[in-house]
Order: structure tokens, then sequence, then C-alpha cells
């Protein structure tokens, strides 16, 4: 793969990303093993770029405007998501706040840099081999380096920019749709769902319930507290649990025999109702 990047193709890279976006790993698993596989391309990149020397001007602002910015770009990406999904808050409007102040923040990345991004959107070249090449000014613009170490044998004046400008443009996409499905969530519980079931057995079955579900990582990919569960089963089915979840599931632990009996109970009822459909 390193080869094909070597020869600016992407085509190997792209596809060894998709083997991971396409397992069953969870959000942040996904993320983990995506940063560590960009991060071993990197370093091997580097590696290769101490001594390589580019045949021709244009081969080199190839390499430095369309191969790495798009690889660096994947990095800067999942390393964002890493970062959102450990801070995100647990009540869900503040989740959307939360994604916004994200939002602000790339906002105002997009107004500093402006111009540069006029020149990439409008698809001009003429300071091509100003921004990305290593031969001009190459001992006054270093502070964008800092995926692969600050040299400048390894960048370009703007090749790191450039891998934000794609990063945060995958990122706002992303973003804008959690917030629409928090937006769409909070609709479901706050204006459409109305419900007339109430639990009527101990709440200490449904807590069993609860925390089995929460255990399986059924919802939201397994990201989901077991407060926010809580919540909407409360919602569900009138009745308030959240002051003694905890308490009760102490007491679920503290049982000397069948720990899960509600569980049990329903297995054994479901069972029993599959075998009299079958006869």
């Amino acid at each position: 793969m390193i080869t094909t990047i070597k020869n600016n193709s992407l085509v190997d890279f792209e596809h060894e990303l998709s083997l991971i976006l396409n397992s069953n790993s969870n959000e942040v698993e996904k993320a983990k093993k995506i940063i560590i596989f960009i991060e071993d391309i990197l370093k091997q990149l580097t590696d290769w770029l101490k001594h390589h020397v580019f045949e021709t001007i244009q081969e080199e602002i190839k390499f430095f405007k369309e191969i790495k910015p798009n690889i660096v770009a994947k990095l800067i990406f999942y390393k964002e998501i890493l970062s959102l999904v450990a801070s995100l808050p647990l009540d869900k409007s503040k989740r959307i706040k939360h994604f916004e102040k994200k939002l602000d923040a790339i906002n105002h990345f997009y107004r500093k840099n402006r111009e540069f991004i006029k020149y990439i959107k409008s698809h001009s070249s003429h300071f091509d081999e100003l921004y990305f090449t290593r031969k001009k000014y190459k001992d006054i613009f270093l502070n964008d380096c800092s995926v692969i170490i600050h040299d400048a044998k390894l960048c370009t004046s703007h090749d790191y920019l450039l891998a934000e400008v794609i990063a945060f443009e995958l990122l706002v996409l992303h973003i804008e749709n959690r917030i629409d499905s928090l937006n769409q969530s909070c609709a479901i519980s706050n204006n459409q769902f109305k419900s007339n079931l109430h639990w009527t057995e101990k709440k200490v079955d449904l807590v069993e319930l609860i925390y089995a579900l929460h255990e399986a990582k059924v919802f939201d990919n397994g990201q989901a507290d077991i407060k926010e569960i809580t919540h909407v089963f409360e919602k569900a089915f009138q009745i308030e649990l959240e002051d003694n979840i905890y308490g009760n599931f102490n007491a679920i632990k503290k049982r000397k025999t069948d720990q899960t009996r509600f569980l049990s109970h329903l297995q054994k009822l479901l069972e029993t109702k599959i075998e009299n459909d079958l006869n």
C-alpha cells in the first residue's frame, strides 16, 4: 500500500479504511483502529520522504496537495471524533450545545483561513509551487507540520492546513447529522411520544432489565449512559427510577440465589409461549 501512495494513488489506503469502517466495532473502537492505522502509514511515509527526491515539481505538488493532505485529514477527523465522544455530556440538550460549540470553532477557522480556502475551492494553482513544494520558504513556514515532525523535508507550508480544511468539512457533516438525530429524538420524546402504559411490576425488576440492556450495548452502539436509558424507561412507563436505580442494582447484586430472577422469569415465559405455539 505504501508503494501505491508513493506513486500518488490513494486507492489501497481508502480500501483499508473501508474495511475498518465496515467492521462490527463501535464508533470509538473504529476511530481508534483508524488512528493507529493512519499513524503507521504516516510513519512509513516519513521515513520515505527523508530520502526521496521527486522527479518533477508537479509530482511533488501532487503528493503534498492531493495525497498527503487526504491521509492526514482522516487522522485529524477521527481524532476529533474521539475528542467529541470523550467529552459528550449526558443531557441531550447539552449535547447539542456541545456540538454547536465545535461548529463555532470550525467557523472561526474558516474565517481565519478564508483566502486559502477560496484558493482551494476555486481549484486555483498559481500558488501551488509556493504552498505545496518544500523548496520555497522552507525555513519560514514550520507551524503547520504538527502531524509529521517539524521538519521542512517532510512538510510544505500549507499541506497540513489543507488537511485541516478537508477534515473539518467531514467533521461539519458528521456534527450536523448528530445534531439532526438529537433534535429528532428530543422531538419524539418531548412532543410526539405519549404513553398510557404503566409499569405494574416491582421497580427492581425494571432496573434488572435496564442494566441487562445497558450491558448488552443495544443503544447507540453501547455509548448510551445508564441514566439516559433509565430516563427513557421512566417516560415510557410512567415510573420514577433514577433515585433508586443504583440502590436497586446493589440489592440485585446482594441476592444469594438467582441474581437475575426477573430475566430468568421472562426467559421461561417466552420459551413456554414458543413451545405452546409450536404444538
